[in-house]
């Protein structure tokens, strides 16, 4: 898992990168922020150990749910 780069404080909109900024609300929620993961998908083996193929989908329409995924989430 990536480490946080900075921090937000969503009760006052405050983001930093420093844990402990005066500028966040005392006692209030502070929440990490991580950097943009790569997109990563599944390989043919992994979907058929978690049953997806062997049921009827075949691995063009995975590819093609897969991409508009891919597509929206970037």
């Amino acid at each position: 898992m990536n480490k946080p780069i900075a921090w937000y404080d969503p009760s006052n909109g405050v983001v930093s990168t420093d844990r402990d900024s005066p500028l966040f609300t005392p006692l209030g929620q502070v929440w990490p922020l991580y950097p943009k993961g790569e997109w990563m998908g599944l390989t043919r083996m992994q979907l058929i150990k978690c049953g997806v193929l062997p049921f009827g989908m075949s691995y063009e329409l995975y590819k093609a749910i897969e991409a508009k995924l891919k597509e929206k989430n970037e």
